[in-house]
């Protein structure tokens, strides 16, 4: 009856150690699975602040290009015609003398 008794406490033992193995298992799975779902926000929020970011370089690009290329209405006069000077107009005609009528 002692060694039924002891063989039991074996069995138990054993039962309960490999419910422990896969607790433990399971709380590592957990713990992985954990890190994984809190670097999502974390990276969401990562990718926010960059996307924010590179709005503001790519205003900051446009504005310095502005500055530096002239709009095309501006844009190098050597290559616009040069305006010939017109004649100058000519004098409009004198009115033509009053004679005194008879």
């Amino acid at each position: 009856m002692l060694e039924e008794m002891i063989m039991e406490v074996a069995k138990k033992k054993a039962e309960l150690e490999e419910k422990v193995k896969a607790l433990e298992e399971e709380k590592a799975r957990l713990l992985a699975e954990i890190e994984t779902l809190k670097a999502i926000p974390e990276m969401e929020a990562k990718i926010s602040a960059l996307e924010a970011e590179i709005a503001k370089l790519k205003e900051e690009k446009k504005a310095l290009e502005e500055k530096v290329t002239p709009p095309p209405c501006e844009a190098a006069p050597a290559e616009a015609p040069v305006p010939v000077e017109a004649p100058a107009p000519a004098e409009a005609p004198a009115p033509a003398e009053e004679k005194p009528c008879e």
